[in-house]
């Protein structure tokens, strides 16, 4: 008995100061993680964010950078930070759901260690391109063109980015296509390749592309997204042709789990009100991104599991195993 009233004890000095904490949040400066190298599109997005959020809350936002190794260490880092709300990861596609049909250990686990805070963006989509020099205005054609030449055209996506890599394989299994699948490490090879036509098809970020499409050496056909993307209008689905090759990237804030719920609604609330900025969404659509608001921290959370389940799902359909 003198042992549970101890720790009746603890607890009820121990609650006032979570709850403090909760009130008086944020008291001093805020680190965002960011599982990318400065310069990236994911970093400059962040940094934009950051900036938004820092003017809101009347602390900064510092952005700390930790690339490398698919994000693992960035989200390792934010899974084993205390539950304060002064650590935040700029986290996605990959790290929260790729990572889990990639790997078959990881030091973090996406589903238990991270509060859902809120969406940044959930329109993220690939764009497949062919070079000029094919004789193929649409996706209807390429595909007739590739089935005629079977085995003799190379399709070009960064490995680096899983939404690609899944995207071109997803593509050629759903359309049997029997393009020759070609993984690179770097997208400015990989664009370079497509104009001097070392390659012939491209799956890439609309924002990698868009130097060779405006020198005319690429030709647009289509998006991946499951609608036509805000920022190219009259470019097709993919899925208009090829029913179920949909594939978006996307980007969400989370914090350790554990962080106090005050804290999370915040935060989101923030975000939310930041995002509605005409500048941020134009910078958006200006890498090939759209943000359809933060949501909520609970739609957020269902939003990541989907995803999860979905990546389990098509990792399965193309027999892809873990390393």
């Amino acid at each position: 008995m003198r042992l549970f009233l101890r720790a009746l004890l603890c607890a009820a000095l121990l609650a006032p100061s979570v709850e403090a904490s909760a009130q008086t949040w944020p008291s001093r400066p805020i680190k965002l993680i960011v599982p990318t190298g400065p310069g990236a599109a994911t970093d400059v997005m962040a940094r934009l964010l950051a900036d938004g959020v820092s003017k809101a809350l009347g602390q900064p936002m510092v952005v700390e950078n930790m690339p490398g190794a698919s994000g693992i260490l960035a989200h390792q880092t934010v899974a084993r930070a205390p539950s304060d709300g002064y650590t935040l990861l700029f986290s996605n596609t990959s790290g929260l759901a790729i990572n889990l049909v990639s790997f078959k250990k990881l030091p973090y686990d996406p589903a238990r260690d991270f509060a859902s805070v809120a969406m940044v963006c959930s329109l993220g989509p690939q764009m497949l391109s062919v070079s000029t020099g094919l004789p193929v205005k649409s996706v209807s054609e390429f595909i007739t063109y590739a089935k005629a030449n079977r085995g003799k055209l190379s399709m070009g996506f960064d490995n680096t980015a899983g939404a690609a890599a899944f995207a071109a394989k997803l593509l050629n299994s759903r359309a049997d296509l029997g393009l020759i699948e070609v993984p690179y490490r770097a997208p400015a090879q990989m664009t370079q390749d497509i104009a001097g036509g070392a390659t012939q098809v491209m799956i890439s970020s609309i924002a990698a592309a868009r130097a060779v499409v405006d020198a005319g050496k690429v030709r647009r056909l289509a998006i991946t997204s499951a609608s036509r993307f805000p920022g190219l209008p009259d470019l097709p689905s993919l899925s208009e042709t090829v029913p179920g090759v949909v594939m978006n990237g996307w980007f969400a804030v989370v914090a350790p789990a554990g962080v106090p719920l005050d804290v999370v609604r915040r935060l989101n609330a923030v975000i939310g009100e930041y995002l509605k900025g005409p500048e941020i969404q134009k910078r958006l659509l200006d890498f090939g991104l759209a943000t359809e608001g933060a949501g909520t921290p609970e739609s957020t959370a269902l939003f990541i599991r989907q995803e999860q389940d979905n990546w389990r799902a098509l990792a399965k359909e193309l027999n892809i195993e873990p390393q």
